[in-house]
């Protein structure tokens, strides 16, 4: 089932492009909406420029769904574009809100020690917090559908949602791994009391034994999906366990659930989305667990 609203987030620069790219290469219905939107700062109407501002914009944004007409053919969508005015990260939430976007898209910046690209950073940074629905951090300039997805999940209902809309936004993959980070801090409790390095090791084994048969139930409502689970168990920090996995798995797309807990991350980070979308060399999906009531897409 393909997607029917989108909303890309646009500054008019390269990876604004890549992530207006992305979009188009998502499994979206017949006659689905993809709205472009770029944000003006409040602070700019204030300076007597704002005119001329809006109308740089408007034209910017003209030409960017202009762009799009031979994707727009291919997929049979509609692009538009819409102008806003306030903080960026507030006004796209609420413009999100506003056209009830099932996904978010947005740009990653591949320079961030530049002042601009910091600013940026903050940006996507913010709109991980306050999106009320998917986002989509685009870093690459995409070259075809997803095809090697990474899926980290801790067992709650957040990354059964990122579990689901990978399947969901990911319909040519025929594998998707998905990694679960395991607790092994009583490790440091064992070391302290001085235990024997069998029983230490005893502990190891049967953290990622349960680790695994954790992870096999979890999967077991999409065993009929169509695609193969590689199942990892790893133990250590979350973050690093997730980027390394996913370096290692050439995976061209990293899902979590937005606070996600995996492992020694519970103690020492345990908000990992905001970093990996920063870090990641990848496109990374970031999502919430559903309201109560809400159902799964």
């Amino acid at each position: 089932m393909g997607l029917s609203r989108v909303l890309v987030a646009t500054d008019f620069s390269p990876h604004s492009s890549c992530a207006l790219a992305r979009a188009l290469q998502l499994p979206l219905r017949k006659g689905a909406e993809i709205l472009l939107v770029h944000a003006l700062s409040a602070e700019a109407s204030e300076k007597g420029r704002h005119e001329e501002q809006e109308a740089l914009a408007r034209h910017a944004l003209e030409e960017s769904v202009h762009h799009t007409q031979e994707a727009r053919a291919q997929v049979a969508c509609d692009v538009r574009g819409l102008l806003v005015w306030g903080i960026p990260a507030e006004a796209l939430t609420q413009t999100a809100r506003d056209f009830g976007a099932e996904l978010v898209v947005l740009g990653r910046p591949r320079h961030p020690g530049s002042l601009l690209e910091r600013m940026r950073e903050r940006l996507a940074g913010g709109l991980i917090e306050r999106i009320p629905t998917a986002l989509l951090v685009v870093g690459p300039p995409p070259v075809c559908p997803y095809r090697r997805p990474l899926v980290a999940v801790d067992f709650t209902e957040a990354s059964r949602r990122a579990l689901e809309t990978v399947l969901r936004l990911c319909p040519g993959a025929s594998r998707v791994a998905v990694l679960h980070g395991y607790d092994t801090s009583y490790v440091l409790v064992l070391h302290q009391s001085a235990a024997q390095p069998s029983r230490i090791m005893e502990y190891l084994r049967e953290a990622k034994a349960r680790a695994r048969t954790e992870l096999q139930r979890f999967l077991v409502p999409y065993r009929d999906a169509g695609v193969h689970f590689d199942e990892l168990v790893r133990s250590g920090e979350a973050t690093a366990c997730i980027l390394e996995i996913a370096q290692q798995e050439q995976a061209d797309l990293v899902a979590v659930g937005r606070h996600l807990r995996l492992g020694l991350g519970r103690i020492v980070r345990p908000h990992t989305a905001p970093q990996i979308a920063r870090e990641s060399s990848c496109d990374v999906l970031v999502l919430e667990a559903p309201l109560s009531g809400q159902s799964r897409p």
